[in-house]
C-alpha cells in the first residue's frame, strides 16, 4: 500500500502550484484572434488589476502539455492536446493564478529579492553536490532559452503563490484521515468476468462513417503549407589546427556533455568541435550572403514545399515569419541556410477521402465500446464469474486474463467510482464484470508510514478544495477581461 500511495501520490491531488520551469515538448500555440485596442496589445486577459501576457499563458500551456505528456508516457501528440482543451484549460488555470494573485496583492503579500534568491538557492536543479553553484544555474537557463531576468521575474509569481498557500493552509483532522484511510485500506472480494472486444463484430456504415466526419470536420486539418525558397551556404572545410581547435572546445565544452551530463574530452568530441568551429567560421560570409538576398542582389536557388510532418529543419522561426520575409541565416546540416518566405497555405478542412482512415479508427473505437458494454450488460444479467479472491489499491502484477496496466485500470475504477456490488469496467479491447463477495478494512495494521503519507493528501485534498472554493468566490470580486476572440 505504501508503494502505490507514493507512485500515485502526484495523480491523488491536482494542484494549481506548478513549477516555473517546463522542459517543454509542445510547440508555440496559436491562439487565435486577439483585441489588439490600446493597452491590450501586449495581453490575452486581465484580471482585476493583473494583465495576462501570452508568454505567462504560453508557459501555463507548456506546463500543463508536460503533465500530460508524461501520463502519456511521452507520446502525446498536438491533435490529442487539442482533444484534451489543453489550450482553454491553460487560459482558465491562468486566470485563476491570477485571481489568487490579486488577493495576495490585496491582503499585503509581496516578494522580495532575498526571497528569490532563497529560492533559487534552494533549488536542488542549480546545486552541485548540495551546494548552489552560479554558473550551472546560468547555464541551464542558457540551455531552456530562459532569460535569467525573465525566469526571476516569474519565479516571483510562484513565490507569492506559494506565501499565499502556507497562510491559507488547512491541516487535516482526526476525522478526515479516518475517511481516507478507509478508503485507502478497503479490500474486495471478486469474482470477475472477462469479456474480449471481436473487431469482426464492427460492421461499418459508410453513411455513418461520413455523419461522424461531418460532424466532427474541423477537428480533422490539413497542415499549414510553408512555400519557401531557400539558399544553402556550406561551411568551410579548411585544415584547423590542434591549438586552434583544442581552444575553440574549451572555450564551448559546455556543450559537449553526455546523457550523465557530464562534459565528455576533446578526443571524444573532436568530430564535433571541427564541424562546429567550422560552421561558426563560415558565419560572416552566410550573413553577407543573406544581405544580399534581402536586397535582391543574390538569387535563392532552390525551392521548397514543406510543412510539420516533412520538415528537414526546426519551423519555429518560419511560424512568426510573413509572407515575403527573409529569415536570417540558421544551422542546417553542416552549413547555414537562408529562406525566403514566398507563400503561406494555412490550414483547411480535409475532405472525406483524405480523413476517412483517421475517421475510421474513431469510429471502430466507438462501435467497440458501443459492442462491449452491450455484451457485459447482458453478462449481468446471467453472471458466472470466477473468485480471484480479495484485492485492494496496491495490488502487485495482474489479475488472470489482464495484463498489469489493465489492471491498474480495473482496480483504480474499482475502488474510485464504484457504488455497485455488481458492475462492470470498459477497458481498452475488453469489458471485466464482476461482483463484490465481501468487504473488509484493514485499518487496524496501518503503521506510521503509511499514516504519514495520508495525512499529507488529506491537507492536499482539503487545501485544494479551499483554492477552489476560494477562486470561486474571487470571480465574483474581480473582474475578468478575456481578449482572445474564440
Amino acid at each position: 500500500m505504501l508503494s502505490w500511495m507514493q507512485k500515485h501520490k502526484k495523480y491523488l491531488v491536482v494542484t494549481i502550484w506548478v513549477s516555473t520551469i517546463a522542459f517543454v515538448g509542445a510547440g508555440f500555440v496559436g491562439w487565435g484572434a486577439y483585441d489588439l485596442n490600446s493597452n491590450r496589445a501586449t495581453s490575452v486577459a486581465k484580471v482585476g488589476h493583473r494583465n495576462i501576457s501570452i508568454q505567462e499563458l504560453q508557459q501555463k500551456y507548456d506546463n500543463l502539455y508536460q503533465y500530460y505528456n508524461n501520463l502519456f508516457d511521452g507520446k502525446l501528440t498536438q491533435e490529442k492536446a487539442n482533444e484534451l482543451g489543453l489550450q482553454n484549460a491553460a487560459l482558465q488555470a491562468t486566470i485563476q493564478e491570477n485571481l489568487l494573485l490579486n488577493f495576495a496583492d490585496d491582503i499585503g503579500l509581496s516578494v522580495s529579492k532575498d526571497d528569490i534568491l532563497k529560492y533559487i538557492i534552494a533549488d536542488p536543479t542549480f546545486q552541485k553536490d548540495g551546494t548552489f553553484d552560479k554558473n550551472l544555474y546560468y547555464d541551464i537557463l542558457r540551455r531552456a532559452r530562459i532569460n535569467p531576468t525573465d525566469f526571476e521575474e516569474n519565479l516571483k509569481l510562484t513565490i507569492l503563490l506559494d506565501k499565499l498557500r502556507t497562510i491559507l493552509n488547512l491541516p487535516a483532522s482526526k476525522e478526515d484521515i479516518a475517511m481516507m484511510e478507509a478508503s485507502f485500506f478497503m479490500q474486495d472480494k471478486l469474482a470477475i468476468q472477462i469479456i474480449n472486444a471481436n473487431q469482426s463484430d464492427i460492421k461499418i456504415d459508410e453513411k455513418e462513417l461520413k455523419n461522424l466526419w461531418e460532424t466532427n470536420k474541423n477537428n480533422y486539418m490539413t497542415k499549414t503549407i510553408y512555400g519557401l525558397e531557400t539558399y544553402f551556404i556550406e561551411s568551410n572545410k579548411n585544415d584547423v589546427n590542434q591549438t586552434t581547435l583544442s581552444d575553440y572546445y574549451n572555450e564551448n565544452k559546455e556543450r559537449y556533455k553526455g546523457s550523465d551530463d557530464k562534459i565528455k574530452s576533446f578526443d571524444e568530441v573532436k568530430t564535433e568541435v571541427v564541424k562546429d568551429y567550422n560552421i561558426e567560421k563560415s558565419k560572416t560570409d552566410a550573413l553577407k550572403k543573406y544581405t544580399s538576398i534581402k536586397k535582391a542582389e543574390l538569387a535563392t536557388n532552390e525551392f521548397v514545399s514543406i510543412n510539420e510532418d516533412n520538415a528537414t529543419f526546426s519551423l519555429d522561426e518560419i511560424k512568426g515569419a510573413k509572407v515575403g520575409e527573409v529569415i536570417k541565416p540558421f544551422t542546417y546540416k553542416d552549413g547555414y541556410l537562408i529562406v525566403r518566405v514566398k507563400s503561406i497555405t494555412p490550414p483547411q478542412p480535409m475532405s472525406f477521402e483524405q480523413a476517412r482512415a483517421m475517421v475510421l479508427k474513431i469510429y471502430k473505437d466507438k462501435k467497440k465500446k458501443e459492442n462491449l458494454i452491450t455484451i457485459a450488460k447482458e453478462s449481468l444479467q446471467n453472471f458466472k464469474g470466477t473468485d480471484i479472491g480479495f484485492i485492494s489499491r496496491d495490488i502487485n502484477g495482474s489479475i488472470l486474463g489482464l495484463n498489469e496496466s489493465e489492471t491498474r485500470t480495473f482496480v483504480s475504477q474499482l475502488f474510485e467510482t464504484n457504488n455497485k456490488k455488481e458492475d462492470y469496467v470498459i477497458l481498452e479491447d475488453k469489458a471485466v464484470i464482476y461482483d463484490i463477495l465481501e468487504q473488509r478494512l484493514l485499518v487496524d495494521n496501518i503503521d506510521n508510514n503509511y499514516k504519514q503519507i495520508t495525512q499529507q493528501n488529506v491537507t492536499m485534498l482539503k487545501n485544494n478544495e479551499l483554492i477552489k472554493d476560494l477562486t470561486n468566490k474571487l470571480k465574483k470580486y474581480y473582474e475578468i477581461k478575456e481578449y482572445i476572440k474564440r
